[in-house]
């Protein structure tokens, strides 16, 4: 730590001279209660459901006891640079025994609780307490900072390769995956014009046939085919450029998808002789694919009915 931290970290949380004065006021008050603290704060660090990883034997308990009771002490002491470098050893100490920030925020919660009780029952000024009280919240509040700050600047510094390398990498795939999405765009676009080209073909057949029942239904069945194909190119198309545009992908256009398939798949084999016997599969499935789509239809709707109440 240099000495613009310790400037940074007094300008950022308004730590004055008077508060560490009224720290080092608190301090003889405090030192009389280490012990209480210790027995109290031992109590509540056996509501963590790991704690015994941490604390494996009498040894290691009896040698933390020893550094939380220090760190206690010191917590009304002069706030300096040797200090600040003191917090920062004990966050890297946390982060190399993979001890979660939980408990360490957890802890401090514990400890500004404690302090503030000993202090509300000890000071009987309430000017005085309650200028106290700021600064314990003051000096408590740094001690978070810098000790979780160790637990930041070691995220930042997983890297398999390095920042540097790996920022790059990243930032290929997201463009290499962009382009892709633009592939398929035009991919989109061709078969959109291949369907249009077939529903024209279809519907240029109508006019040509002769006007005969049987004709003239397998003309409009076929045709009611390419439209249906030609919807969901559409669909397809306006996803993927609202997918572009940052939206998420929707299932419910996929379902939507297969339902059109299925319904076109009915429609040809409703012309054939056998139909009755090979719609019922064709049936059974749209039936599912229908619920489905209701289903998720359903919870899309209540999700936009709980934003609009937020």
């Amino acid at each position: 730590m240099s000495v613009g931290d310790k400037h940074r970290y007094i300008k950022h949380y308004g730590l004055t001279e008077w508060d560490e004065s009224l720290l080092k006021k608190m301090a003889p008050m405090m030192d009389k209660h280490k012990s209480d603290f210790i027995e109290a704060f031992y109590k509540h660090t056996q509501k963590f459901a790991n704690a015994s990883k941490y604390l494996k034997d009498d040894k290691i308990i009896c040698r933390h006891k020893h550094a939380i009771q220090v760190w206690y002490v010191r917590l009304f002491d002069s706030f300096d640079d040797e200090y600040l470098r003191y917090l920062e050893g004990i966050g890297y100490t946390h982060v190399k025994v993979g001890l979660p920030s939980h408990y360490v925020n957890s802890s401090i919660s514990f400890v500004r609780e404690y302090c503030t009780n000993l202090v509300t029952h000890e000071v009987t000024d309430c000017a005085e307490r309650g200028d106290m009280l700021k600064a314990l919240d003051k000096m408590l509040d740094i001690n978070l900072d810098v000790l979780t700050a160790s637990y930041i600047e070691e995220e930042v510094n997983l890297f398999f390769i390095s920042k540097k390398a790996e920022g790059k990498l990243i930032s290929f795939t997201q463009r290499f995956s962009y382009g892709l999405n633009l592939v398929l765009v035009l991919g989109l676009v061709a078969l959109g014009l291949i369907v249009l080209v077939l529903f024209t073909v279809d519907l240029l057949d109508i006019l040509k046939s002769d006007l005969s029942q049987t004709s003239l239904e397998k003309g409009l069945l076929a045709t009611l085919g390419a439209l249906l194909m030609l919807w969901v190119v559409i669909e397809l198309v306006d996803t993927e450029v609202e997918h572009l545009q940052g939206a998420k992908f929707t299932i419910k256009v996929f379902v939507g998808v297969a339902l059109v398939a299925v319904i076109r798949k009915i429609l040809i084999t409703s012309l054939k002789s056998d139909a009755i016997e090979a719609q019922w599969s064709l049936i059974a499935a749209l039936a599912v694919l229908g619920g489905l789509y209701w289903l998720i239809s359903l919870v899309e709707r209540q999700e936009r009915l709980s934003v609009k109440k937020k």
